[in-house]
């Protein structure tokens, strides 16, 4: 009668390894770190002075024009086209009214001819 020292066994081993916890555990921490940090980003609301490009090859910007009320004042809205070389200047008159508001063009100019006038030429 022989008997085999090497058993195996066919259960599975629950036991974590140290390292392994140790990484899960980090992983946990990285994981909630960066959840509580998410819920503290504010909105993006767009403001006076934003600027922002498209693939398309328009750049636009807003300034404050100066009128309109202290704590919501009127725009300009400047778009640059770089297809036509041009600059375009709109705003909103009566913005804190939305029936009434409409986008007017104010003016524009080519971008060449207002470069060169600059340089004075």
């Amino acid at each position: 009668m022989t008997t085999d020292h090497h058993q195996t066994d066919t259960g599975r081993n629950t036991t974590v390894q140290p390292a392994a916890a140790i990484l899960w555990a980090s992983a946990f921490i990285i994981a909630t770190l960066a959840i509580f940090q998410a819920g503290h980003l504010s909105p993006n609301p767009a403001f006076a002075g934003m600027a922002t490009s498209t693939d398309e090859g328009f750049s636009l910007v807003t300034s404050s024009s100066g009128n309109g009320p202290k704590e919501n004042p009127y725009e300009f809205l400047y778009v640059i086209d770089s297809n036509d070389e041009s600059l375009l200047i709109y705003e909103i008159p009566n913005a804190n009214n939305p029936t009434a508001s409409k986008l007017v063009l104010i003016d524009g100019a080519y971008l060449p001819r207002l470069f060169a006038a600059g340089r004075g030429g």
